[in-house]
């Protein structure tokens, strides 16, 4: 008979990558959106410099051809430029004289701005923005023009070149327009990663749900399959063992003078105990049973809780310190849960501490939280005020090693060579069926200490 096939675990979808891989990729589509935009700034500017630049050359053969060297020749060839893309032109000596201007009432005003004089002395062109006094933004352009002062024969000093200085304005509404576009490229893109971000999130958000609703129906699951095998468990092994506990006990009674047999019926009988214990925690957890919610005196099921561990506290040497706050009240809980949830912390830190120590237990009335705790309790605690209550378990001894604590409230997880693994696991169900919270708030080489939140009512349905 073949064995059946084993079932392989779904490997659970990595949500942090795929974050990642969303966020990459609309960082790289942002980057790459933004180098188009400053291409896009780029390739208008070096358009309109080409475009002045052919405007100068232009301007300067026709005038070479009409022999036009002095200013009324210049004004009468530049008032005949009617380009829809010049918003003016302006011939002008060196010394800053404007000698022709196609605004003629600016013929002669001296002209010694940075880019002109650097333009002079340099014969190196200059482009920029600037904005008109009509408030027009033009991209001016400021450069030599090559056509002899002084007309054929004129001297000139051999160390100065010769040249003029044409400025050129021109209109850079064609070019805004490519940059506009760029802009409104930017602008789409940007938008269309918010809108993928934000959609990412939510799948990833639908997809965390998911998974967490998946793992509770895989762990309500394998608690199904439990309670199944529980059942089984208490009705093959639990009345067995009530017999075996019995008779142990009754042969112990009967046998008192005989040393040997009374220590072999004892260790029967507690290893019935114990074998008893582990049964009743298996029912405990597998099928776990609503909490009757009543009003419970905490501070009652605190001190029953130390009272039973008490022999145990004493013969392993543990001091045993309950620190109540005076106006903790009653709160609505299931009374033996509360025993059961005390008795399991209070043990488990006794058996964290064999050769003696100190046990510390705290219940204080918490007031109403702020921040991330309030949006916690807000979800559970229906109460007015917000109040609830606060219950710490310490001990000193070794501490939970880091790679232990994510599994720790997880059944069947032990580091101890006799324990089930079912008592922190017991306590998570109970504080969580309550409507509270449980965690380790402290651990390290001066001990770890447990903490418990309680609502001071009912929690909220769901």
């Amino acid at each position: 008979m073949s064995n059946p096939p084993r079932k392989v675990p779904r490997a659970r979808p990595p949500v942090r990558s795929l974050l990642a891989a969303v966020l990459l990729l609309s960082l790289g589509l942002l980057a790459v959106t933004l180098l188009n935009y400053r291409t896009a700034v780029r390739v208008a500017e070096e358009t309109l410099r080409n475009q002045g630049v052919s405007i100068s050359l232009e301007l300067a053969a026709e005038a070479r051809a009409r022999s036009a060297w002095e200013g009324p020749a210049l004004q009468g060839q530049v008032t005949e430029q009617h380009r829809r893309e010049v918003a003016f032109v302006a011939i002008i000596d060196r010394d800053g004289t404007v000698l022709a201007h196609t605004n003629p009432r600016l013929v002669g005003a001296p002209l010694e701005d940075a880019a002109f004089l650097s333009v002079r002395e340099t014969g190196q062109l200059i482009g920029r923005m600037v904005i008109l006094g009509t408030g027009e933004e033009v991209y001016e352009l400021t450069m030599p023009f090559h056509v002899p002062s002084g007309g054929p024969g004129a001297k000139t000093d051999a160390n100065q070149p010769r040249f003029r200085i044409l400025r050129l304005a021109l209109h850079s509404a064609p070019a805004r327009q490519i940059v506009h576009q760029a802009q409104a490229q930017v602008i789409f893109v940007g938008v269309l990663v918010l809108v993928l971000l934000g959609l990412s999130a939510w799948q990833i958000r639908t997809l965390r749900r998911y998974l967490t609703l998946q793992e509770e129906a895989a762990r309500q699951e394998r608690l199904a399959a439990l309670g199944g095998m529980a059942a089984v468990l208490a009705h093959e092994i639990r009345n067995p063992l009530g017999a075996i506990k019995g008779l142990a006990q009754f042969l112990g009674e009967k046998r008192a003078s005989d040393a040997t047999q009374t220590e072999m019926t004892q260790t029967i009988a507690t290893e019935a105990t114990r074998l008893e214990r582990l049964v009743n925690d298996l029912l405990t957890y597998a099928r776990p049973r609503p909490p009757e919610l009543q009003p419970t005196n905490l501070s009652a099921a605190l001190r029953e809780a130390i009272a039973l561990a008490h022999p145990a506290a004493d013969a392993a040497g543990v001091k045993v310190r309950l620190e109540m706050s005076d106006v903790l009240s009653k709160v609505i809980a299931d009374p033996e849960q509360m025993k059961q949830l005390f008795g399991n912390l209070v043990l488990n830190a006794l058996q964290a501490m064999p050769n003696g120590g100190a046990l510390t237990i705290t219940a204080r009335v918490q007031e109403p939280a702020t921040g991330e705790k309030a949006a916690l309790y807000a979800s559970r605690f229906p109460t007015p005020t917000g109040q609830w209550v606060e219950i710490s378990v310490e001990d000193t001894g070794p501490g939970i090693p880091e790679a232990d604590l994510p599994r720790i409230f997880e059944p069947f997880y032990t580091t101890r060579t006799k324990g089930t693994g079912l008592g922190l696991a017991i306590c998570r169900q109970i504080v969580e069926a309550h409507g509270g919270t449980i965690r380790v708030s402290r651990t390290g080489q001066e001990g770890t200490a447990i903490e418990v939140t309680l609502p001071q009512e009912a929690p909220t349905d769901g």
